[in-house]
């Protein structure tokens, strides 16, 4: 027993690690050859660290104790006295998988048997062996197994037959950790607070992002207007300029030709009568009729633009007559 516990200690080395299996034996050891030995019951304990190589399933520490063996003579009868035998082995072991349930395994190694009591040719001696065996694995750290196995002894070179039913329990496998992943957080990218437009307001405070390269803006990047009713109004279905109409537009001009950088935009309105259809044609006629009035002013061409709105921005009702009146017009909205 002192052996094996020594045997145990020199090999704490090659199991130290993550996962192993221990096996609880209990069998039969039959010896032939001129051993003068009685078969025997036996029980034994091993323990077997599992690799993960392709040629070695696994390295196993083993530990058989027969209690009681008997003498016999030549003749097979019992000569009167008894023995205590130990063996202490170290197998490799190689694991074939049919299931993902039951294999068959293959052994060999070495080792040693001890007698409490020598006699005949059964002696303290080294010993090689080899084996096969069938493994149930019954759930997942729980198996059994069946094994035969050859020792034959160093000295004689007699064979002892051992066959043993083991249940075996894997335990110490420690769960891998998986690598810890550190999600950074994304950079955001550096935004540039331009100003696109080039008006003097940047970006972040431009609520009017596309104005017109050197319009005058205010504190929000917005072009600054100047809205003018020309109070020049039209008669019904009419796009022509009454005289009284024309000092007013006059005042436009002189604007305009003070101001270079200054352009204007001319809206056409109308009132509801007629269809919608004729009515944006008429406002966009009226528009024009002014512009023609700016242009023989002295104002240049470019620097005026037309648009017609037809019916749709009424200032007054067109329910009355005075209503109507005033919706026929064109307003002037001017823009540096």
């Amino acid at each position: 027993m002192k052996k094996f516990i020594l045997a145990l200690c020199a090999a704490s080395a090659i199991f130290a690690s993550d996962r192993y299996e221990l096996t609880i034996v209990g069998g039969y050891a039959h010896p032939e050859g001129t051993q003068g030995i009685d078969d025997q019951k036996l029980i034994g304990l091993r323990l077997g660290r599992n690799l993960d190589l392709s040629w070695l399933s696994q390295i196993e520490l083993g530990f058989d104790y027969t209690p009681k063996a008997t003498f016999e003579d030549k003749n097979g009868k019992e000569i009167g006295y008894d023995t205590r035998i130990a063996r202490y082995y170290l197998n490799l072991v190689k694991d074939f998988a049919l299931t993902d349930r039951f294999s068959v395994y293959a052994l060999a190694g070495a080792g040693y048997q001890d007698l409490s009591k020598e006699a005949n040719d059964a002696n303290d001696d080294g010993f090689g062996q080899a084996g096969l065996g069938v493994k149930f694995k019954v759930v997942d750290n729980f198996a059994i197994k069946l094994e035969a196995r050859d020792a034959i002894n160093f000295k004689e070179g007699d064979s002892t037959f051992l066959y043993t039913l083991g249940f075996a329990s894997s335990f110490g496998a420690t769960k891998k950790s998986e690598p810890t992943i550190t999600q950074e957080a994304p950079i955001a990218p550096q935004v540039v607070d331009g100003d696109d437009d080039n008006d003097g307001v940047l970006n972040s405070k431009d609520r009017c992002p596309n104005t017109p390269a050197g319009a005058v803006v205010d504190e929000n990047g917005c072009q600054k207007l100047i809205r003018l009713n020309l109070h020049a109004n039209f008669a019904s279905d009419s796009a022509t300029l009454s005289p009284k109409f024309v000092a007013k537009i006059e005042e436009v001009a002189k604007v305009l030709n003070m101001n270079s950088e200054y352009k204007v935009v001319l809206e056409g309105h109308t009132d509801s009568t007629g269809s919608e259809k004729y009515n944006q044609i008429l406002s966009e006629k009226r528009a024009k009729a002014v512009a023609d009035v700016l242009i023989n002013m002295g104002v240049s061409k470019d620097r005026i633009q037309t648009i017609g709105y037809g019916e749709l921005s009424p200032i007054a009702t067109n329910k009355t007559k005075e209503g109507r009146a005033q919706n026929r017009r064109v307003d002037a909205k001017f823009s540096n």
